[in-house]
């Protein structure tokens, strides 16, 4: 005859799949936490990089473009974000349209009904003065925020272009290049005084 209860061995078998139970809550729930700080760190990291893109777009519009792109500039960010370092880079965009493109745009047929192209002076100076123009007023813009891990490097980067619309093209004989932009005393809509 059978007492009743538990035997030894259900009681150690009872007491095992508990305790894997518990640790595996315990590895989700540490898991959790490490997934929250990560996300932590990296929306953090990437409001400063916005930060810093900002200012450095702030920079290129109240100093110009030619004074203010530096190519390449470390840092590190103040209290409290003091894990954290960033880089800037500035670099003019060489913006080229080639003399085939105003050939292409100007085709034209020879005594033998051959498709050849000619090139148009006027339309390859436009070309040129557009490609100048946008050199000159148009960079690339990159902003990295790096930080470590544990041991392992992180990091956010983001890229932009920037544009200056309010430079007038350097036409040669004419002039130009100059910003458009009101200065604080100019009326700054036709038909308006101050």
């Amino acid at each position: 005859m059978r007492n009743s209860g538990f035997t030894f061995i259900e009681v150690l078998i009872a007491m095992l799949i508990f305790t894997m139970a518990v640790l595996a809550a315990v590895d989700i729930a540490r898991g959790s936490v490490r997934a929250t700080n990560d996300s932590k760190e990296i929306t953090l990291a990437t409001w400063l990089v916005q930060s810093k893109m900002v200012d450095l777009e702030t920079k290129l519009e109240n100093e110009g473009v030619e004074k203010a792109c530096d190519e390449k500039v470390d840092g590190k960010f103040e209290a409290p974000y003091e894990k954290f370092t960033w880089r800037t880079q500035c670099y003019p965009i060489d913006f080229r349209i080639s003399e085939a493109a105003a050939a292409l745009a100007n085709p034209g047929q020879d005594k033998d009904g051959e498709n050849v192209t000619t090139e148009n002076p006027i339309l390859k100076m436009v070309l040129e003065l557009a490609s100048t123009h946008i050199s000159q007023s148009m960079r690339e813009l990159h902003v990295q925020v790096m930080w470590t891990e544990g041991k392992n490097p992180r990091e956010v980067s983001l890229s932009t272009h920037f544009a200056r619309y309010d430079l007038n093209p350097s036409i040669p004989g004419l002039g130009g290049g100059t910003s458009t932009a009101p200065s604080s005393g100019a009326n700054p809509t036709p038909g308006t005084t101050n």
